[in-house]
């Protein structure tokens, strides 16, 4: 994205609105407005506390000693409510940033996972994860604090200020000057701090992406003595990552200077215009008091606007990332499209057809899928092979409805194919920490029967049962506690599991020796009894015991070579 479009997004008007955020927030009507009732309520005691505290010393200086009694039981209860209140806030306000949070990311997955960004070649896995996680996460102090701070500026301090301008016209008047001030005054370094903190986030995102590329890729940076520039690289990013914080801390320094004088200075004229009227007489102590009281009070909300705009800044950068991950975007062309429940699709199916389907890549002169036409049945292990770029992948994705063809359709046994009829073992299967149980149930819940049996189809089950936890087993992150034979297996069992009639495999034997390959093919075979069994293979050992195989090439893209 272009600089001036990425700061454009953060150039918000008065009070940094963004929209984005109170969108979001408002579609959750009754915990938004309860959590702007409770606060509201909360800054009420404060006002409530100012007159009980003021009627104390007005009694206090006419020697009134009942009235202090009972203005001190008075402040003593409304410090009570006010913590019950402060409670209720609190919750409300962290279920209105929860429900938030989900939402982003419901919609902000999905959208990660569409064609456009699993073919996008200048994203980087770490930044993607940054938005996905810190970047939303990071917007939970302005949902569920600055929006509920902003709702109670517009709401408590106009009446703070017509109060005192009731007690005193110029203590009012000064108070007024000082509040529009105290929240005007910020939006002189509206756009630097916009700026800086775009370069905040895009240096966290480097860094983010830096160490994760190095994490997954640190065995190879070992073996090749990568390890000092890695090490390097990543303190320079480091180093980039405090100097963009530095320069986003002075600028939110000076603002915070600006709030803070328009505070003080609004604070003291009230309180010296007050002070003034009651050196001659004019006002009774308790208004006196009370002006110098609210005049503080008014204030108030503006201080809590302020302190959580700091907390939540760090967050909104993230947010011109995430509009373009679709985070807040849920029309139809974001989401994925309607597909029946998985758990109703059938388990088999005879025949998966592709008819002329032709893929051509935005930008391409050629289509890299040129009227495909082939037929894949049940009870046949099929293999789709041909040179690199030459559509394998392409037609997974197709199928999978990544990508959408330009003409032609696929179907299953007559029918539109789905995704929820396709089940996928990877290249490089992704295990999770956790147990294997845990790691072959994430399709739903499965007895202890289905386990074993999907176990047992894909050639697993021995060796789970030898272990002493069985399927408590612990599985350490990225399955390395595995060898790559049994991650691949584990990950076929798990797709048996999730029952669905067509089976994508994207070579199964690149990371397996020809004794490990052999088995895994031969399990394929088993499986392709029941289902229909596509297989991505550049292995040529792993094909000759495959009776349909479909070779395809740029310049004869439907050749069936067996």
């Amino acid at each position: 994205m272009r600089e001036a479009e990425r700061t454009a997004s953060l150039d918000y008007p008065v009070m940094m609105i963004v929209p984005e955020l109170w969108r979001e927030a408002v579609r959750f009507r009754a915990r938004f407005a309860w959590t702007i009732i409770w606060l509201v309520l909360v800054f009420a005691t404060h006002v409530a506390q100012a007159l009980a505290i003021a009627w104390t010393l007005a009694s206090v200086i006419s020697g009134r000693a009942d009235e202090v009694w009972l203005a001190l039981g008075m402040i003593l209860g409304i410090a009570v409510l006010r913590l019950l209140l402060s409670l209720a806030q609190a919750d409300s306000a962290a279920r209105l940033g929860g429900l938030v949070r989900r939402r982003l990311r419901e919609h902000a997955i999905p959208a990660a996972l569409l064609a456009p960004r699993l073919h996008d070649t200048t994203a980087r896995d770490g930044a993607v994860r940054a938005s996905l996680v810190d970047g939303i996460d990071g917007t939970d102090a302005y949902v569920a604090k600055y929006i509920p701070a902003t709702a109670q500026v517009v709401l408590a301090c106009p009446l703070v200020v017509i109060t005192v301008a009731i007690l005193n016209p110029w203590a009012g008047a000064w108070v007024g000057l000082a509040v529009a001030l105290a929240l005007t005054g910020p939006l002189l370094w509206k756009k630097v701090a916009s700026r800086r903190g775009l370069d905040h986030w895009d240096s966290y995102e480097d860094l983010s992406a830096d160490l994760l590329e190095s994490l997954r890729g640190m065995a190879t940076l070992r073996v090749l003595g990568a390890v000092p520039g890695t090490r390097r690289r990543l303190h320079d990013r480091s180093e980039a990552l405090r100097s963009a914080t530095e320069r986003v801390m002075r600028v939110s320094l000076a603002e915070t200077g600006v709030t803070d004088f328009a505070v003080q200075a609004g604070v003291v004229a009230a309180g010296t215009t007050a002070a003034l009227h009651a050196a001659t007489g004019q006002p009774p102590a308790l208004e006196t008091y009370l002006v110098l009281l609210l005049a503080s009070e008014a204030f108030r909300p503006i201080r809590e606007l302020s302190r959580h705009w700091h907390a939540g800044f760090m967050g909104l950068t993230a947010v011109p990332e995430m509009v373009r991950l679709g985070a807040f975007d849920s029309s139809a062309h974001h989401a994925p499209p309607e597909i029946p429940n998985a758990a109703e699709s059938p388990t088999t199916a005879r025949e998966l057809h592709i008819q002329t389907v032709t893929y051509r890549y935005p930008g391409a002169d050629h289509p890299v899928l040129k009227e495909l036409t082939h037929t894949f049945s049940r009870g046949t292990l099929s293999a789709v092979v041909g040179t690199s770029g030459a559509g394998k992948s392409t037609l997974f994705d197709v199928l999978l409805g990544f990508l959408v063809p330009e003409s032609g359709e696929i179907l299953l046994d007559g029918h539109t194919l789905h995704s929820s009829d396709i089940a996928v073992v990877s290249q490089r299967p992704v295990l999770f920490t956790g147990t294997i149980r845990q790691n072959l149930i994430v399709t739903g819940a499965r007895s202890e029967v289905e386990l074993e049996a999907a176990c047992a189809a894909a050639g697993i089950l021995d060796e789970i049962l030898g272990c002493s936890q069985g399927f408590d087993t612990e599985v350490s992150e990225a399955g390395l506690s595995l060898s790559g034979g049994q991650r691949q297996r584990l990950a076929l069992a798990r797709a048996l599991l999730a029952r669905r009639p067509v089976l994508l495999v994207d070579e199964p034997t690149s990371a397996l020796d020809a004794v490990r390959a052999a088995e895994v093919i031969h399990t394929l075979h088993r499986v392709a009894a029941d289902r229909i069994v596509l297989m991505i293979s550049h292995r040529p050992e792993s094909l000759l015991d495959v009776d349909s195989v479909l070779y395809l090439d740029n310049d004869r893209p439907d050749r069936i070579v067996r």
